[in-house]
């Protein structure tokens, strides 16, 4: 049964500015009322802020010209409530604006880690771990920025000039209509600016992420890099990838300079109009000098949040640059899913076709063609062939980890597209070349092949796997640290304790992927040990170049640029004088000391 066909994965519609922000938006709903409370403190802060140019003008009209100096200490209460009830509206603000911003951050950083779980590994083939691990953070904490901060300063600045201009008006319509002159200048300017910006800060997030998987990457090659000597070589990388970042922070900041003085100076140059011809219009009688001082002040309010708008919208741009990332990867759709309907899987038997199974990991080049073979449960096969020819890539068919491009892959009878990954993966283990150990302890560690365990499970698969020794002799035994990747722990160390975990999890099909080729004599003795007792009633698919590994497999299968060439018990394929032939004769030829003849 072949589907003939593949989904790619892609994301489901280009990014626009609209319809980041819409969707940025929609992350608030759930803080929704704290927002609504936090934007009701600033609302009310703002109202109190604009009292004190009022309380000017009633105290030079109405206290120092006409004399009332006994109203001075009722003036100066009213304004230190003022200052004191704005401080109180404030720091609630603050702290339920923090609150909210830091559940938002959860739950955008859960939302975006569990989809980069879910998604398959030709997605992490295809993009550095570095720059996601950008966007999961700093990524993150811009769009959290435009939802909470930017929001609130954006009550505050609108308000702020509401505020003002409807003071402004009332002191003096003709004043309020000669302020309102640049304003259109401004707006066209800030447009001009968001425009511009976004574009630049999108470039400055992507050249952040490269910094970043650069930095990722060396700092866990950091030992290949100094057995090699190349710190000069990989100090130079790193500066011209920072350079690039400083070079594009560089030119957006240069743009921003020359916006930020243009608009300061606009905004003071309302002040000089009020100045004269306010004292035009006191001349006149037209205007008091009290309502003169407070229609300044309130120039300041009306052009500060004017100014602030520039920063604002900074602000923005820099927030749906990087929620274009973000949503670059929410958008993308994997094409390794659960099917909409799917069938239950038997009780797991472990056997395992393959029929007419041809894969690559792109359209221009198939990695396997046409693979026929039929796995029986609890038969050990073992694979074998030149690097590159498919070996890899045909285990990773069986968990899917990717999907087949034409024919079928069954596990007990049952496609693997149609049963679901939990239920599929569940049976499945491996142990591989390269064990993977989390910055935990060993039984931590131990445990991750199956969570139920209790302390006597797993030291019995310790034992099992030969790792219940070396354990003891450990400083805290089982509960020692292992360190980053396990780098405490020698690989014959880490290798016992991969098929300890694979132990735990009891699985029916058995993959091992070089499980001994890059350790001690000793140590694979141990494993080999270990994993004959791993292997006992288990489908096995081995993958190994040692003669002493695959020797004893039921069956053998030589794979040759993406096929299979050759297929049989070890006698069977020695009698053949074929590829496998030769390569058993060089190992021997090896291990007794002699050359390899051609």
């Amino acid at each position: 049964m072949g589907y003939g066909w593949r989904r790619e994965m892609r994301p489901r519609r280009a990014n626009d500015p609209v319809h980041a922000a819409r969707r940025c938006v929609r992350w608030a709903l759930p803080v929704l009322p704290i927002l609504i409370f936090g934007a009701f403190c600033t609302l009310v802060g703002v109202f109190l802020a604009q009292q004190p140019p009022r309380l000017f003008r009633y105290t030079i009209d109405e206290i120092i010209v006409e004399e009332r100096f006994h109203e001075v200490g009722r003036i100066v209460l009213v304004y230190v409530g003022i200052l004191v009830a704005g401080q109180l509206v404030t720091a609630l603000s603050r702290f339920w604006m923090t609150v909210a911003g830091q559940r938002l951050l959860h739950t955008m950083r859960i939302q975006l880690y569990d989809h980069m779980q879910s998604l398959p590994l030709t997605f992490f083939d295809n993009h550095r771990i570095g720059d996601l691990m950008a966007r999961v953070t700093g990524d993150v904490r811009q769009v959290e920025s435009l939802i909470l901060h930017t929001g609130n300063s954006l009550v505050r600045q609108i308000f702020g000039m509401g505020f003002a201009l409807y003071y402004m008006i009332r002191y003096s319509p003709f004043l309020t209509a000669l302020i309102l002159v640049p304003v259109p200048l401004l707006a066209v300017g800030v447009f001009y600016f968001s425009r511009r910006m976004r574009v630049r800060y999108r470039a400055i997030r992507e050249a952040m992420g490269t910094l970043g998987a650069k930095l990722q990457e060396n700092l866990s090659g950091i030992r290949v890099i100094q057995a090699f000597h190349r710190e000069p070589e990989e100090h130079e990388r790193v500066v011209a990838v920072s350079r690039d970042v400083m070079a594009r922070s560089i030119r957006a900041t240069r743009l921003a300079v020359v916006v930020y003085p243009v608009m300061h100076f606009i905004a003071a140059s309302g002040a000089v109009i009020v100045l004269g011809a306010g004292a035009v219009l006191i001349s006149r009688d037209a205007l008091t000098i009290g309502a003169l001082t407070a229609f300044s002040m309130y120039v300041a309010h009306f052009y500060q949040p004017i100014n602030e708008f520039v920063h604002t919208f900074d602000t923005i741009q820099r927030a749906l640059a990087s929620g274009e990332r973000i949503f670059d990867v929410l958008d993308t759709e994997s094409d390794i899913r659960d099917p909409e309907d799917p069938v239950p899987m038997p009780p797991p038997r472990g056997a395992v076709t393959f029929d007419h199974v041809t894969f690559g990991y792109s359209d221009l080049e198939m990695v396997l063609r046409d693979i026929c073979v039929e796995i029986h449960p609890g038969q050990r096969v073992a694979l074998v062939g030149r690097s590159g020819a498919g070996k890899t890539s045909f285990v990773n068919l069986i968990p899917r980890f990717y999907d087949v491009v034409e024919g079928s892959l069954r596990v007990d009878g049952m496609d693997v597209r149609q049963v679901r990954l939990a239920d599929l993966r569940r049976s499945i283990a491996m142990v591989l070349q390269e064990t993977f150990l989390f910055d935990g302890t060993i039984r931590e560690n131990l445990r991750y092949g199956n969570l139920a365990a209790d302390d006597g499970m797993i030291e019995t698969a310790a034992r099992v796997a030969n790792a219940h020794d070396f354990i003891e002799q450990l400083p805290q035994g089982y509960e020692t640290p292992v360190g980053e990747r396990g780098v405490k722990l020698s690989g014959g160390q880490k290798q016992r304790m991969s098929i300890a975990r694979a132990v735990l999890a009891n699985p029916r099909i058995l993959i091992l992927d070089e499980a001994t080729s890059s350790v001690d004599s000793e140590s694979e003795q141990l494993i080999h040990q270990a994993l004959q007792r791993l292997m006992k009633g288990r489908t096995t698919i081995i993958i190994a170049h040692r003669l002493s590994t695959v020797r004893d497999a039921d069956r053998i299968l030589v794979l040759e640029e993406g096929k299979i060439t050759e297929e049989g018990p070890h006698a069977h394929l020695l009698a053949n004088a074929g590829w496998y032939a030769d390569m058993a004769r060089r190992q021997i030829a090896m291990e007794i000391g002699e050359d390899p003849v051609d």
